[in-house]
């Protein structure tokens, strides 16, 4: 294959705040030509098809396809995935900027481990156990953050139950024999949840890399419609993802998911870390979030609290 990778970005208006700083950083990257980036445009109507076409000028490596209609984040991903010439697939949500090497280093976690079916960085906004704490109030200051838990996250992963697709990196070949992502789900919401149960279900496993970060401005291509628009189409594609995959739905939440990994380091605290993980300093920063997430409800508030004293106690230093 001509690429290493095929980077797929779909795009839909706002050019200025979300795919235009996405792809200033990917061509920022000094790797940047080891992979392609296919931008699939779906029917913008504020000029971005334009800017985009300005971009793409010259470059071999930035590929286009303008459609017609919109096609939701699910039909524009499958349209990008069946030109992407890449042994990887890296889907990426069009409000995020990746540092440079990013890419790199998940195609190199992949490719040292055959047995890895699709993987995530961590960030700064998700709703999984990938969410990481950060203080920052601006994409650089934030980066910054996710560049230094990088540093002390050295060989750190470990597997997860689904993965947000804001940054996610499969083979081609897989991504194809699972059949893509399930366009019934219209403009977006669950597509990753559905394709992550069915990723399980083929045996594919599922990881999350805390060596690598990349920054996610977060619901940004919903930013414009309205709110009760938005919650109908999750509460339409909730029911849905339910209604396809009857009592196989567990709908994490993120203080659970955040729960798992501290257990996690404390379970490596009391064996044999990987070499350069500073485990001390993620154990630290991940309490930070968590005391970020106490439910409402008096008695899970207790339960919880309880929970975060024990994990504590636990944890060696």
């Amino acid at each position: 294959m001509p690429f290493r990778a095929s980077i797929i970005i779909v795009s839909y208006n706002n050019f200025d705040t979300t795919t235009g700083p996405c792809l200033e950083s990917l061509l920022a990257d000094p790797d940047n030509g080891s992979f392609e980036i296919v931008i699939i445009d779906n029917a913008s109507s504020d000029g971005t098809p334009e800017r985009l076409l300005a971009m793409a000028e010259g470059r071999d490596n930035l590929r286009l396809l303008l459609n017609k209609e919109n096609r939701g984040w699910g039909g524009g991903t499958n349209d990008g995935a069946r030109v992407g010439r890449g042994e990887f697939l890296v889907l990426l949500n069009s409000d995020t900027v990746v540092p440079a090497g990013a890419i790199g280093h998940l195609c190199d976690l992949m490719a040292a481990h055959p047995d890895w079916g699709l993987l995530g960085p961590v960030t700064n906004a998700a709703g999984t156990e990938q969410k990481i704490f950060t203080a920052g109030d601006s994409p650089a200051t934030i980066i910054e953050e996710g560049e230094k838990w990088c540093r002390h996250a050295r060989g750190m992963s470990y597997p997860s139950e689904r993965l947000d697709f804001y940054c996610v990196v499969i083979r081609k070949k897989h991504f194809e024999e699972i059949g893509g992502l399930d366009e019934a789900y219209g403009l977006g919401y669950f597509e990753d949840t559905d394709f992550s149960l069915r990723a399980k279900m083929t045996g594919l496993t599922m990881m999350v890399s805390e060596e690598v970060f990349v920054y996610h401005r977060g619901s940004e291509s919903f930013s414009k419609l309205k709110k009760k628009f938005v919650k109908k189409l999750m509460r339409a594609n909730r029911r849905k993802l339910q209604k396809k995959f009857p009592g196989q739905v567990k709908l994490y939440n993120q203080r659970d998911r955040n729960l798992q990994v501290l257990k996690e380091y404390a379970r490596r605290s009391q064996a044999t870390a990987p070499a350069g993980a500073d485990l001390g300093y993620l154990f630290d920063n991940r309490m930070r979030l968590a005391r970020t997430l106490f439910p409402n409800n008096p008695i899970k508030k207790g339960v919880y609290a309880l929970q975060l004293r024990r994990l504590a106690r636990t944890f060696r230093r």
